[in-house]
Formats: C-alpha cells, structure tokens, sequence
C-alpha cells in the first residue's frame, strides 16, 4: 500500500541541487551577428528567482501527489502529479504566461493539466507577484532527473511562440532514490486558483 508524505524539500544535503551557476546567467552566449531563433534559456533551483527580463519567476514548492483537488472538482492520476507552485512578477507590462512543460531525463515532455483549479497559463500585471499552480501529470520513470521549464508566449512543441526570447528551466531536485520514495507514496494537494503572492513566496534573488 502506498502511503506517506510526498513533499520535495531542499533543506537537507540529500536534496540540494549541485552546480546551479551563481547569477542566473543565460546559459547560451550569441554573438551580435548570429540570427537568434531559439529561446535563450536560464537556468536556476527551486526557491531561487530568475531574471528572465520579462519578469522574475521563482519555481517556489514542488509536491507529488495521487490527487489533486480544489473546492469542486477531484483529479486522480494515472501515475502521479508533479505540482509545481510557482511566482512570476511581470518587470515589463501586462504579460501572459503560457509557456510550461516537464522534461525528464530521457527528453520527453509532459504539459499540464487544467483539472482542479490547476493552471495551464495565467495573465500577471507588472510589480506584482503573482501565485500560480502548474500540475504535470507523468509516469514513475520520468520523476527523476526531471525539469520544469517555464516561459511566456504559448506552449508549443517547436517553442515557436517563444524564439529570441528567454525561458527558465529549474531542475526539480529528485534523484532516482528520491523518485522511487515518492511514488511508493501517497498524497493529496489541496489547489488554488491564481492570485497574489505573499512577500515570502517570492524567493531568493538570483
């Protein structure tokens, strides 16, 4: 029977993601006369704030769960869900987040589902921070050495809404042991639908 908390946390050394690069640098210098068509792509931690120019994003918990639910509506996986709570504060003007995606470690991507008050994109005005609930629904084996990668412009196999622009991908921070601990356990996270973030939810600065 599984059973069990299924909370990710990043306080003790077995979960601590090794080799973030202090910054928050893009990861891709272009030179000036190079034709940029893909995203440029920032990378960063859970809790750390990426300056993704647009806006900050802080990836700011990561929960896997058997059910997600909201006041009217139950999900239940197939597999599990990864849920991935997140703040964006738009630094430029008005901004439409639609950009989002899982990857594991073999590549495949997985887009989130809209059941029970989770969200697939959210509209933020600038100097705000702004909560949202992504939830990922995937299979055991892509649990570990998974990533989120998070953007604006629309959702896109070839990101084509997204060229010449920047996108934050943050390592989830599950090892292979870890992942096999999660999914032999069980849990409910209880959804909200977007709104305004608490000063604490906002992270650390990258």
């Amino acid at each position: 029977m599984r059973h069990g908390r299924r909370r990710i946390t990043w306080q003790g050394s077995a979960l601590v993601v090794g080799g973030v690069v202090a910054g928050c640098a893009l990861v891709t210098a272009v030179p000036q006369e190079t034709v940029v068509e893909t995203p440029f792509v920032v990378e960063g931690a859970v809790g750390e704030t990426l300056d993704l120019t647009y806006a900050d994003l802080t990836v700011t918990d990561v929960r896997v769960a058997d059910t997600v639910e909201s006041f009217s509506e139950t999900a239940v996986a197939n597999g599990t869900f990864v849920v991935v709570d997140v703040t964006w504060r738009a630094t430029q003007g008005a901004t439409l987040f639609a950009g989002a995606e899982i990857t594991d470690a073999e590549g495949r991507t997985f887009w989130p589902t809209d059941q029970a008050e989770c969200s697939r994109s959210t509209n933020a005005q600038p100097g705000y921070a702004w909560r949202i609930t992504y939830c990922f629904e995937v299979p055991q084996d892509a649990l570990a050495g998974a990533t989120v990668r998070l953007a604006r412009g629309g959702q896109t196999e070839d990101y084509a809404e997204q060229r010449r622009d920047a996108a934050g991908v943050v390592d989830l921070g599950i090892s292979a042991q870890q992942a096999k601990e999660l999914w032999a356990a069980t849990d409910t996270v209880q959804t909200e639908a977007p709104g305004y973030a608490p000063a604490s939810a906002e992270g650390s600065a990258g």
